[in-house]
């Protein structure tokens, strides 16, 4: 999805709302008398999570969520809906709440999440975007609907690993309801960064898009407090999140013939963001490291970004590269002639926008690990890439505000 779809949508929900505040002056007021959330922190039973003047929004899913082999609990509570007084607002709050049972046999909270699931006010002309809650495969997945004539969807994985809730799937897209030609989707798999996408068409008055699709890799940048040092040494706790693995043939963008397994090249990438400021981290296995070697962001146009300051240290097995980079600046290299893309990366990254907590900031752009052993020609070298070798896509980095990929309450109990 691209960065100006993605400002429209942003701007269509901020629109929605404030149609919700003008239709009804009151309606604020209705809001913060809500009955107080207060969910209890250890129950015998589901039901005594519930508050007074809410209440489940469907059934609550028992299995096992953390692999003791004890059946925790998934569900989300809700409020409001009647709008016939100050107890039961017109606006429907959704809430995740999330439980493991301990070793007293007691369900002990977790998580409670406003941020994860949208109110009945978020969606659109089309009503309340919550469509479910369900558990597959041990992960819980939470499901959008809404739009007005733009319908768009959303699907978040979350799997309890690490003793935290991280996002492991992200599924998106955005279709125009008059025109099916026209759309949109992703599906990410945030465990191993493989992305799947697909598009057609484009707006009215803008020259139409042939449909296209491919795959291609997406490091995942988690907002951190603290910056890593770019010392070309890996601090224990300084990357923590996401790996994107490249070690296969397929991965090899140029050259592949030279390429003699992960033995020869391969790298582990990692990827933090601190405010405004994009860190990126490889550490790569090389039998023969030599003066030409680098890491690199570059765009679908092939332009080299320059980072801001980087390290590359040799390691018994191969070198350690770290960089930072200042992430408006990335943007405006990677979306040439988009005026509104630093724009869309504010608001992203703002407290306001729901897109940001939905689906993140993506910024096209390839991470290459480039290889010149001295035994090849000077200018002949193999390069592994999130880009892969025929696909329409470039490689790509995902800007993520704090609370999405990892699950944290955000409501005072």
């Amino acid at each position: 999805m691209n960065s100006r779809l993605i400002l429209i949508l942003g701007r269509c929900l901020a629109a929605t709302l404030l149609l919700a505040v003008l239709q009804s002056a009151g309606q604020a007021q209705e809001e913060v008398k809500r009955p107080p959330l207060r969910v209890p922190e250890v129950v015998d039973s589901v039901t005594q999570f519930v508050p007074p003047g809410w209440r489940f929004e469907g059934v609550p899913r028992e299995v096992d969520l953390n692999g003791d082999g004890r059946p925790d609990v998934a569900f989300v509570i809700s409020n409001g809906g009647s709008g016939v007084s100050a107890a039961e607002p017109a606006i429907v709050k959704h809430v995740l709440v999330l439980a493991l049972r301990g070793d007293d046999g007691k369900l002990h909270r977790s998580i409670v999440s406003d941020s994860a699931v949208l109110d009945s006010d978020e969606g659109g002309a089309f009503g309340d975007p919550f469509e479910s809650l369900t558990i597959e495969r041990g992960a819980v997945v939470i499901m959008h609907y809404g739009g007005s004539r733009d319908r768009w969807g959303y699907t978040h994985r979350y799997r309890y690993q690490g003793g935290q809730w991280m996002l492991i799937g992200l599924d998106f897209g955005n279709t125009d309801s008059i025109n099916l030609e026209h759309y949109d989707n992703l599906d990410l798999n945030l465990t191993t960064g493989l992305a799947e996408a697909s598009e057609k068409g484009n707006y009215e008055g803008q020259p139409k898009k042939p449909e296209i699709s491919g795959t291609y890799y997406e490091l995942e940048a988690l907002p951190v407090d603290k910056a890593p040092r770019i010392d070309g040494v890996i601090a224990p706790g300084e990357w923590p999140g996401y790996t994107v693995r490249l070690n296969e043939k397929v991965q090899v963008y140029r050259n592949r013939q030279l390429w003699r397994g992960p033995d020869d090249l391969s790298a582990q990438l990692h990827a933090v963001r601190v405010e405004k400021d994009l860190f990126v981290l490889a550490e790569v296995i090389d039998n023969e490291v030599g003066a030409g070697d680098s890491v690199r962001l570059v765009t679908k146009r092939g332009q080299v970004i320059k980072p801001q300051e980087s390290k590359l240290r040799p390691s018994a097995k191969g070198y350690v590269f770290e960089a930072r980079y200042q992430l408006e600046d990335l943007v405006r290299v990677s979306n040439p002639g988009d005026t509104y893309a630093v724009e869309a990366l504010q608001e992203h990254l703002g407290p306001s926008d729901k897109s940001g907590d939905l689906e993140g900031f993506q910024l096209p752009l390839a991470v290459e690990i480039v290889d010149v052993d001295g035994s090849a020609a000077p200018k002949v070298r193999s390069v592994l890439s999130t880009r892969l070798v025929g696909s329409r896509y470039n490689g790509a980095i995902r800007i993520f505000r704090a609370g999405t990929l990892v699950l944290v309450s955000d409501i005072e109990h």
